[in-house]
């Protein structure tokens, strides 16, 4: 009579992933993970890793504006792209109860104009209203998105920090609805972790993927095929 067998998945292990680094106190950090919202959330060795805000956008008028209009942010503010830092709307052309914003994002690159009175329809959403007193040139709002500080899986898709690319977890790790957790992470290099092994989201497009290996590479973390 012959016996029953079984096969047992052994979990990845950290030398499966991670082939080299110069020094594990430098590149390694631990990190809180954002508490999983509607579901725990598993985080696997080799999940590439991006850093999420829990707090939202915020406003601010120069002090020394001449126009008293307002900023109102849209809901949802954000768009795909958007990096955390302070974007800036500059009034560069100005008409009686209206006027023309050039908008620049936090490396001070314009990324449009808008029209007050008209929705501002980028990476960062909003609509300028009129005041009683004019906008004069140079009048300025920021527009501050919050810098990420909770580790959770990337997205390329996400607005809230962790579209942007920050590590990759080195050990496995979990956090209950509602409770936050922390994850060993690869934060920078020099390193070498083997592309097979990466956890990369489901049905991710060639240009996301390759996009990240360069964001790892720009950390000093190089992707290795096979």
């Amino acid at each position: 009579m012959l016996g029953k067998s079984f096969s047992v998945a052994a979990p990845k292990l950290q030398t499966a992933f991670l082939k080299f680094e110069v020094d594990p106190q430098f590149t390694r950090e631990t990190l809180p993970v954002l508490a999983g919202t509607l579901a725990k959330r598993s985080i696997e060795i080799g999940t590439p890793l991006g850093l999420a805000a829990s707090g939202d956008p915020s406003v601010l008028a120069v002090a020394d504006n001449v126009g008293n209009g307002v900023l109102t942010l849209a809901a949802p503010a954000l768009a795909t792209g958007v990096v955390p830092g302070i974007y800036r709307a500059v009034c560069t052309a100005t008409d009686a109860d209206g006027g023309t914003f050039e908008v620049f994002d936090p490396a001070d690159v314009s990324v449009g104009t808008a029209e007050v009175g008209d929705p501002f329809d980028g990476v960062v959403k909003f609509t300028i209203a009129d005041g009683d007193e004019d906008f004069a040139e140079g009048d300025t709002f920021e527009i501050r998105v919050p810098i990420g500080t909770m580790a959770k899986e990337w997205d390329p898709e996400a607005t809230d920090g962790s579209q942007i690319f920050h590590g990759f977890a080195l050990m496995r790790a979990s956090a209950p609805v509602g409770q936050n957790s922390a994850v060993l992470a690869l934060e920078c290099g020099p390193a070498i972790v083997l592309e097979d092994e990466i956890v990369f989201p489901a049905d991710l497009p060639a240009e996301h993927r390759a996009a990240l290996i360069a964001a790892a590479l720009a950390k000093g973390i190089k992707v290795r095929r096979g």
